[in-house]
């Protein structure tokens, strides 16, 4: 059971491809586990073009990212003391990151709800069909 302090995986797998050929591969996917055959479980995130990758991967989020898996910070508010942002400039970027498939959220209950992201990776390998 994750924790939130140990890696599920090593790395995550980001792509740029057009959509069709996604839905090929998820067709493909679906249909090979339907008829029983093995596949390999890839932990991935696709992107149908550069320019919304660049849009989702800025400097200060992958900042973010990394201060999360280093650092662990029990709470977004935390994470922006640790990394001297504004918690709401934090949160907008945390929210996204967590829409794409990049962060986990965990949220706890104590006194009040605590909003605790996760990383669990330590690579982004990135690959562009051309």
């Amino acid at each position: 059971m994750n924790n939130g302090n140990k890696l599920e995986v090593d790395s995550i797998h980001i792509e740029v491809k057009p959509f069709d050929e996604s839905i090929k591969e998820i067709a493909n996917v679906l249909r090979n586990a339907s008829e029983g055959k093995p596949f390999k479980k890839i932990r991935r995130v696709a992107f149908e073009d550069i320019e919304t990758l660049r849009s989702i991967l800025t400097p200060q989020r992958i900042k973010l990212m990394h201060s999360i898996r280093v650092k662990h910070p029990e709470s977004i508010y935390e994470l922006a003391k640790m990394t001297d942002r504004k918690w709401r400039a934090v949160a907008n970027d945390i929210e996204i990151l967590s829409n794409v498939g990049l962060v986990k959220l965990v949220r706890k209950e104590k006194p009040k709800e605590i909003i605790k992201p996760i990383v669990n990776f330590s690579k982004m390998n990135i690959s562009v069909s051309v």
